[in-house]
């Protein structure tokens, strides 16, 4: 698949790459790494996500090239770490009239929709199977360098939970170990994803936190975060990143839930994390949703109390209680 991918990097003249909606580390440091190594390779490339990039994101390199420019034509489409094509958002039509499509990721729940599809399902991000693919191209041509390794490590720092998911493997601190041999700062990125945390965003957990509920003997723990926590700490949906964590965290634990309320009416976007016995992605599948066995997402329109009981029930047949 990688002598497929090369042939069609090859042969293309034009090239885009799109990032999915609501982007994260993994995604936008699979697709900059890509659009990186490209570049260095010698070819026009542009870079698409369809929504706004957040503020923890900017600090990789190249984050400004995102939608700067539209393609008049694209010979090559790559989708990075979009599980769903439908996660490309605006973006999927130009895949599609692509000439050819190549799909780049690590969910379980990629249907392989692209003509390359270059698929390590459960690793622990898309920067652990984009490494492998800019190391074949660099091997043509070089295209490897500091700045790829970087963008690479942050993405698997991001995605893997600081490499303490149970989907990080010997392959993942093989590939953060040959990373690292690259002149960057590896520190500074952990301290930035894991560490930092703004105060308002520390205000908007110590509120959620504070009212988080439980069920199933606490085998359940779940968080709201609602329009008025936003608007009462000055913050968004993008400051709920990484709360959900401190639940999965507390003993007894083992499914975490975090509803978020959107501005649409009567909207919510959920994200489960759960214990390696449990199954996240066979819970959000019911809703619509997918991700990983210990990480997965999905949206629910409903009444709040239907969307938390819904969800409730979900979790205790997964947990078979």
């Amino acid at each position: 698949m990688y002598r497929d991918f090369i042939n069609a990097v090859q042969k293309a003249n034009i090239v885009s790459i799109i990032s999915h909606q609501n982007p994260d580390g993994d995604t936008c440091g699979s697709a900059l790494a890509l659009y990186r190594a490209l570049k260095l390779f010698g070819k026009q490339v542009y870079i698409y996500c369809d929504s706004v990039i957040k503020d923890s994101l900017t600090v990789l390199k190249g984050y400004e090239n995102y939608n700067a420019s539209e393609a008049v034509k694209c010979d090559l489409a790559i989708a990075c770490d979009c599980a769903d094509a439908d996660r490309m958002g605006v973006y999927l039509d130009m895949y599609k009239k692509a000439r050819i499509k190549v799909d780049i990721d690590h969910h379980k729940t990629n249907n392989n929709y692209g003509n390359i599809n270059i698929i390590e399902a459960g690793v622990s991000a898309t920067c652990e199977v984009m490494y492998k693919v800019i190391k074949a191209l660099d091997e043509v041509k070089p295209c490897f360098d500091d700045t790829v390794a970087e963008l690479l490590y942050s993405g698997l720092v991001t995605d893997s939970g600081g490499f303490t998911f149970s989907s990080v493997s010997s392959q993942t601190h093989a590939i953060a170990s040959e990373l690292k041999k690259y002149n960057f700062d590896s520190s500074a990125i952990c301290e930035h994803f894991l560490k930092n945390v703004p105060f308002n965003t520390f205000r908007l957990r110590a509120r959620v936190w504070s009212q988080a509920k439980f069920f199933c003997d606490n085998k359940i723990g779940m968080i709201v975060f609602t329009q008025q926590d936003f608007k009462e700490t000055s913050t968004c949906p993008d400051n709920t990143e990484g709360a959900i964590n401190f639940i999965r965290d507390i003993e007894g634990v083992e499914v975490a839930v975090a509803i978020t309320e959107l501005e649409s009416k009567n909207s919510f976007k959920v994200s489960i994390r759960t214990s390696d016995r449990v199954d996240a992605s066979r819970i959000t599948m019911i809703f619509g949703g997918g991700g990983h066995k210990n990480a997965a997402g999905c949206r629910i329109s409903g009444f709040f109390e239907d969307v938390k009981d819904k969800l409730i029930k979900a979790c205790r047949d997964e947990l078979g209680v």
